[in-house]
């Protein structure tokens, strides 16, 4: 059934049709819990550069974009980070209250040394950093000593695939960002049926929703069970 009123804001993930950004739009669950009070104790951080690492979709970005809410950030991509990038904030003409660098995985060989500067200018200056990665430290390949010496002394928290209590928030929610007041008996169905991975269940919402509109159908557990038989790939 399909409703007009709002559901009062629960969740923001890196998923399709989500565009809440602010801290009251997260849902914490044990997977994401340590990640969301390292933003909420943004001022108490115990040292200047943090790392979260977890699967796409997982909620990094968003809880940066929640950082970029609270105060000055700014954005750098790992790949393709170079000197001319970092000078700025190395020479004090530009500034943060946290750079965030990304993809951290797909760190190039070009982009290790201005990482090291970065780091370094953080821990003489305090300035601070969050590193964002879909793989844990320890599946990085760095080959700069003086880099991976750095890195390996960084907090990494890491950030898992939802559990069953995210799981059913999150299905609550990105069912109800399509005007669709999902049944709870569906919702329990899905949950031990599907992915647990947050892009996927985006995906699946989507498809679920357009197959109802195209079938002009609700969505009932015999309609999602008929629908996930010709979908095994999602299951």
């Amino acid at each position: 059934m399909r409703v007009d009123e709002p559901l009062s804001a629960q969740l923001v993930f890196d998923l399709p049709q989500r565009v809440a950004r602010d801290r009251d739009a997260f849902l914490v669950a044990p997977s994401n819990a340590e990640a969301v009070n390292l933003v909420d104790t943004l001022t108490a951080w115990a040292a200047p550069v943090q790392w979260l690492y977890g699967p796409t979709g997982c909620g990094k970005t968003h809880l940066a974009a929640v950082l970029s809410e609270l105060c000055t950030t700014h954005f750098l991509t790992a790949d393709n980070l170079s000197e001319a990038d970092i000078a700025p904030f190395l020479a004090g003409e530009t500034q943060a209250d946290v750079l965030i660098i990304e993809a951290l995985e797909n760190l190039s060989h070009g982009a290790e040394e201005p990482l090291f500067h970065l780091l370094n200018h953080a821990k003489n200056s305090g300035q601070k950093l969050l590193l964002l990665s879909r793989h844990a430290p320890g599946q990085i390949s760095v080959g700069l000593p003086d880099l991976q010496s750095r890195l390996k002394a960084v907090t990494a928290i890491g950030m898992a695939q939802p559990d069953d209590t995210l799981m059913c928030g999150l299905l609550d929610k990105l069912f109800a960002d399509r005007q669709i007041k999902l049944d709870a008996r569906v919702r329990d169905y899905l949950v031990p049926r599907i992915s647990r991975d947050y892009a996927t269940m985006g995906a699946l919402v989507a498809e679920l929703d357009r197959a109802a509109l195209a079938a002009k159908k609700p969505i009932t557990v015999p309609f999602v069970t008929r629908f996930l038989n010709g979908h095994n790939s999602v299951m």
